[in-house]
């Protein structure tokens, strides 16, 4: 039973696709040292993948970063991806994605309500901290 495992096993390995890849060549690759909160990297291959990232620190001190991606479709066009990622949470643009009208899936209330909470400690003037886990 055991041979007959191993034996198919093998046979599977044996019939998966053997892909050829060819190497990527970075043609471009800047970015400046980490320095507390603030940051930036880009790079660009030579099959078209390109990426950015910056990162600094809102007046509130909580860490605030952007960037894009762009790569090529197999109609040749390029998709580029724009995001932010701060205190909002994490958000994607692209005319590649769909948006669905707010209608046809609204917020559920448990998260307007967690929503509310939130704004209200703000409002208070109280900060999350992340370290202790609560709000200060």
């Amino acid at each position: 039973m055991k041979l007959i495992i191993f034996a198919a096993l093998v046979a599977f390995a044996a019939a998966r696709p053997q892909l050829e890849e060819e190497p990527v060549a970075i043609l471009r690759e800047e970015s400046d040292p980490i320095d507390g909160a603030n940051f930036r990297h880009e790079f660009e291959a030579d099959n078209g993948i390109s990426q950015s990232m910056v990162g600094s620190a809102a007046e509130d001190g909580t860490q605030v970063m952007s960037g894009s991606y762009s790569f090529p479709l197999p109609d040749g066009t390029i998709a580029t991806f724009n995001w932010v990622a701060d205190a909002l949470g994490f958000r994607v643009e692209s005319p590649l994605l769909p948006v669905a009208p707010e209608a046809e899936h609204p917020i559920p209330a448990h998260a307007l309500e967690q929503i509310a909470f939130a704004d209200a400690q703000r409002a208070a003037g109280l900060v999350w901290d992340e370290a202790a886990g609560a709000w200060l």
